[in-house]
């Protein structure tokens, strides 16, 4: 757990699930929809300095051409890490010692821009890889062997929870 004064900013490195759920079409589906109020809520966030690389970029840019405009325009401004060779090394690392499997490098590059840069949270909507209970201790043991701390990654709601109890 990250701990975090009511005043501090936390960095909030995101995936492509949040600017997805931000501004993606009103669902009928009822836990679809009710991501995308708890996505605008933590958007609107004051105490969150939202983080993204240039990989969440070319996700977002994917797909209907409309969407991936909106997506593109919602994290305009926001502070922007360039992917570097260090990056995508350890990303390849948390791979190879089976914390994530081959098919979600993206996943794990992600892991690895917010634990090489020290960003205290990984936000996202992804359960198959990231937000899974199952995928953290590997994650977090190969950040450690590597001198490293693992992001605390959670969904908005989580991160929402974690820090109305600080």
């Amino acid at each position: 757990m990250t701990t975090n004064s009511q005043n501090e900013i936390s960095r909030v490195y995101i995936d492509a699930t949040i600017p997805s759920y931000l501004v993606s079409r009103p669902s009928r589906a009822v836990k679809t929809a009710e991501r995308q109020r708890i996505t605008r809520q933590f958007w609107q966030d004051t105490r969150f300095e939202f983080v993204l690389s240039n990989y969440v970029i070319a996700e977002i840019s994917m797909g209907d051409s409309e969407q991936a405009l909106h997506r593109r325009r919602a994290v305009e401004g926001l502070s922007l890490v360039i992917v570097q060779s260090s990056d995508r090394a350890f990303a390849q690392h948390l791979v190879d010692q089976g914390a994530l499997p081959q098919i979600a490098f993206t996943d794990a590059v992600h892991i690895a821009v917010s634990a090489i840069r020290a960003i205290p949270y990984l936000a996202t909507w992804n359960f198959a890889h990231l937000a899974n209970p199952h995928t953290k201790p590997k994650i977090e043991q190969v950040c450690r062997n590597a001198g490293l701390v693992m992001p605390c990654i959670d969904t908005p709601e989580t991160i929402l929870e974690e820090l109305s109890h600080v």
